[in-house]
């Protein structure tokens, strides 16, 4: 727990020292005021460059493509949303966003998740476990028509990188199907433009996998 907290520590004052600005983005900054928990996620304040793996429907595990996330602080401080941009064996971009606040009265993250072209709000619960941020929800059905739930996990967390794993129910939680998604970060300094690197020959679409984050 204590090295989570220094990590936030050290996030902050990284951001301090650069302008808190990634690529000409202001990424805001935390207010004062704002619930103290609101720090848990200020790990990811940034721009982050993403390899991205997931499970195709037999099991198999392939790239699906390079990626963008950007976190940064909205309502002057108060909550943080994050902007993913990732690149598609098509040429084409597949865009979401996620608007993230801390919930005094639960003493959890209330997450909602937006993508297109469904334009489906997905809504997930997070909370800190240990020295991960682990979210839960995202309700849906897959391509056989089976009802699900998603649980996304934070992991590995450092200044310049992190790790991310979905895992997947069918039983409203009871068990876990680990590993159908991942995402391995790194900080970009000073910003980047979607779908930096070269994209593999082999890509798969992300919607291969699943449709939500």
């Amino acid at each position: 727990m204590r090295s989570i907290q220094l990590l936030r520590a050290s996030v902050l004052v990284g951001l301090v020292s650069t302008g808190a600005a990634y690529g000409g983005r202001d990424l805001g900054s935390l207010n004062p005021k704002a619930p103290s928990e609101t720090e848990q996620f200020s790990f990811a304040i940034g721009e982050w460059s993403c390899k991205t793996r997931g499970m195709k429907p037999d099991g198999t595990i392939e790239e699906s493509g390079p990626a963008t996330w950007t976190f940064y602080y909205i309502l002057d401080g108060w909550a943080i949303q994050d902007d993913w941009v990732s690149e598609q064996p098509d040429g084409s971009r597949f865009h979401g966003t996620n608007i993230r606040s801390f919930n005094p009265q639960t003493g959890k993250w209330d997450n909602r998740w937006l993508s297109q072209p469904g334009l489906e709000w997905k809504y997930y619960e997070s909370e800190q476990v240990g020295s991960t941020m682990m979210m839960t929800g995202g309700e849906g059905k897959d391509r056989q028509g089976r009802d699900f739930i998603d649980r996304n996990t934070f992991h590995d967390i450092t200044w310049n990188s992190w790790k991310w794993r979905k895992d997947r129910s069918f039983d409203g939680g009871q068990t876990w199907v680990e590993g159908v998604f991942f995402i391995d970060a790194q900080r970009i300094a000073g910003g980047s433009d979607a779908g930096t690197g070269e994209a593999s020959p082999q890509l798969v679409p992300l919607s291969e996998f699943l449709d939500s984050q």
